[in-house]
């Protein structure tokens, strides 16, 4: 696991969850981390009611630093999953001085032209909500290394999201801070080709780790994932 620099100490994480998620997707993984931390519901998902035809980017972003405020997180990480990437690079670009280290995990990197859904399809989705997807296709998709007890919590899960977000471009990079890609071996809506395509724009001092996993890590592999993390994530105390 090489890097080029040291991660900057933290006063804790925040854990952003991917598109039509919400906090709960990281119930499994929370107990295992060895520091602060606490799951965002962006707004309209979860504990944050918002109308999802209008929620933006900048919507995400402010919630993710007001997660960290309600936290006591003045020197924050932050960990995005799927498109939670989209959320914590523009949250690493308005708040330099309080974004010490983003964490890419499987995540959907843009660009300040290319959204996550020119990345993906080739073009943006249509505006307004975005509903979730048939279950069949999600399983297929998030569930192939899931066993049934898993795939169930996490369907149980799903939520409409906004395509706002995943049309969204960033407004600058690459970022100033300690950066991290997790890639998932086994990720079929973030395949490793994507992620070589994409992470050029984070800069080239970025870190790269690569477990061997489907999607959805933090329901198959949370212990493996909280293992990477623990080692990553560095407090005040340590």
């Amino acid at each position: 696991m090489a890097s080029s620099a040291v991660p900057p100490p933290v006063d804790g994480v925040v854990l952003v969850h991917g598109g039509t998620c919400a906090a709960d997707i990281w119930d499994e993984l929370l107990p295992l981390l060895r520091f602060p931390a606490v799951a965002v519901d962006l707004p309209g998902r979860g504990s944050h009611p918002a109308d999802l035809e209008h929620v933006t980017l900048a919507h995400c972003v402010d919630a993710v630093m007001a997660c960290a405020d309600a936290a006591g997180f003045r020197r924050v990480a932050l960990v995005g999953h799927s498109l939670g990437g989209v959320t914590i690079t523009e949250a690493g670009h308005r708040n330099p001085t309080r974004v010490q280290s983003v964490i890419y995990l499987g995540a959907l990197v843009p660009s300040t032209v290319l959204s996550a859904a020119r990345r993906v399809t080739g073009g943006d989705l249509p505006p307004g909500r975005m509903p979730r997807m048939p279950e069949a296709q999600a399983k297929a998709l998030f569930g192939n290394d899931l066993d049934e007890a898993q795939w169930a919590r996490v369907a149980a899960r799903l939520v409409d999201d906004a395509a706002a977000i995943i049309n969204a471009t960033v407004s600058g990079l690459p970022l100033a801070c300690h950066r991290v890609y997790i890639g998932l071996s086994r990720d079929i809506p973030v395949p490793p080709a994507l992620v070589d395509a994409m992470v050029g724009v984070l800069g080239p001092d970025l870190q790269r780790i690569t477990l061997d996993t489907g999607h959805m890590i933090m329901n198959s592999r949370p212990e493996l994932l909280a293992a990477t993390l623990n080692a990553l994530v560095r407090t005040g105390r340590d």
